[in-house]
């Protein structure tokens, strides 16, 4: 997959059969995960991250809830001391103040969650893959270059400046 110069959709489509999210009885609100195991997450893949200027902000939605304003985003933000986690309310895919959204499912978001996950970001790039994680490029490829996501978007299989650089 290549980004363009234009915002777009890396992979996949997320609704539910009949077309609208739904809300599971598995995690209800993706804040009720602990922020600590979040910040451990990110904390044994930090090079994962280490590019990314700061100020730089990832979220994550549950495919199964997602409907503003009652959706919950956890978001991953660079600072000068590495990624830190925060939750903030889904404002909606227009309004949304952020870099890169993932749209993903409760089983896979626990996944991430638990410690015993040996390899998070392979799974991410597995699942981008299969179009099981979508991926919605918030940004312009030219502002998350500048932004420093190219390595973190080539380590899951996004060619940011596709073969010709």
């Amino acid at each position: 997959m290549i980004l363009s110069d234009k915002s777009a959709i890396v992979s996949g489509s997320c609704s539910n059969d009949a077309g609208r999210s739904t809300v599971t009885d598995d995690i209800q609100q993706i804040d009720r995960l602990d922020l600590a195991g979040w910040q451990s997450l990110l904390d044994r893949n930090a090079e994962m991250f280490h590019g990314i200027e700061p100020g730089g902000r990832l979220g994550v939605v549950s495919k199964d809830d997602f409907e503003p304003p009652a959706a919950t985003m956890l978001v991953w933000q660079a600072t000068r001391e590495g990624m830190r986690p925060s939750y903030e309310p889904f404002p909606g895919f227009e309004q949304v103040a952020i870099d890169l959204l993932f749209v993903m499912d409760d089983a896979t978001i626990r996944r991430l969650h638990d410690v015993a996950t040996p390899t998070p970001f392979k799974e991410i790039k597995s699942k981008l893959r299969r179009r099981d994680i979508l991926l919605y490029v918030v940004k312009p490829r030219d502002a998350l270059i500048e932004a420093g996501y190219e390595d973190f978007l080539d380590s899951l299989g996004l060619a940011v400046l596709g073969t010709c650089r």
